[in-house]
């Protein structure tokens, strides 16, 4: 598997001199997934910031499929779906998975957001086939050779985090958490042994004792359960609109300090990971920075 990040903001996308070096798109990751099993899709997408804009005016001459896990419905993380150029050929056919939320379901969300006056193009006329998957808070399924698990994630209204396993590699995508000063038991279950945990770590330790109940977390508790987790690698996202590329590096450092022994960085736009497939398997990207 390939790991292609297209936005790592919270909240609303930021641009500007002090944003370069990170990027200012809200959530959206790529997983590119290699082999021949027609029945596997080749394309994970998680979630639907205003990162999904760009994933979509770089997807060429590739198929316009994939399998879109979306963690929740807050704005910042639907808000690039409308923008998707893919999802306006007509060849084009994507499955949606998500767990409803507050009595709605994605399809719903999505189709209310692309509602006159607020956008010209209705979800109705989308060319593209779409399906959506409504699944229970915890759970798993299988894509072909892709093994899907999920967990709840704390957050206001809920979240799901996702866990992905193909060809002996795993990542894990935590959505919005928070972890309350706590390594939450569910998180680690779901995370264990996993190559890549993708995790929320909006806040500053200074900063999170005024924002309880926000539902994020800290990079001292993002780098707690990575330890906890005995995961390979750990990547910091959901980054605060607030944080300069200055701010950002202090918060790398602080995650460093508290697991030395565990590889942490930041997540950026445009940094892509490539997750070696176990010997065996014929399925491998080789690691890539």
């Amino acid at each position: 598997m390939e790991v292609t990040f297209w936005g790592c903001r919270g909240s609303v996308p930021v641009s500007g001199p002090h944003y370069i070096r990170h990027g200012g798109a809200t959530t959206c990751i790529e997983v590119a997934i290699a082999g021949q099993d027609p029945s596997t899709p080749r394309t994970v997408v998680l979630d639907c910031g205003s990162g999904l804009a760009s994933l979509g005016r770089s997807w060429g001459p590739r198929p316009p499929s994939a399998l879109v896990l979306v963690s929740h419905m807050h704005w910042d993380h639907i808000q690039g779906f409308p923008f998707f150029g893919p999802l306006f050929r007509p060849d084009g056919a994507f499955t949606f998975v998500s767990v409803p939320r507050q009595g709605q379901t994605l399809r719903q969300v999505l189709a209310g957001q692309m509602t006159r006056p607020t956008f010209p193009v209705g979800l109705d006329i989308v060319p593209a086939e779409l399906q959506f998957r409504e699944v229970a808070d915890v759970g798993s399924a299988r894509f072909g050779a892709l093994q899907v698990r999920w967990c709840r994630a704390s957050h206001p209204g809920g979240c799901t985090a996702w866990r992905l396993d193909h060809g002996g590699a795993s990542v894990v995508f935590t959505g919005d958490v928070e972890c309350d000063g706590t390594v939450p038991d569910e998180i680690v279950g779901l995370a264990e042994g996993a190559d890549l945990l993708i995790m929320d770590s909006q806040y500053l330790p200074e900063e999170i004792a005024g924002r309880r109940g926000f539902g994020h977390s800290t990079p001292l508790e993002a780098a707690a359960v990575g330890v906890a987790a005995g995961v390979g690698r750990l990547v910091l996202t959901h980054h605060d609109p607030s944080h300069t590329d200055a701010t950002l590096d202090r918060k790398l450092a602080l995650a460093r300090a508290c697991a030395p022994r565990l590889q942490i960085d930041n997540a950026h736009e445009g940094l892509s990971l490539g997750l070696a497939a176990a010997p065996g398997h014929d399925d491998l990207f080789g690691a890539r920075l």
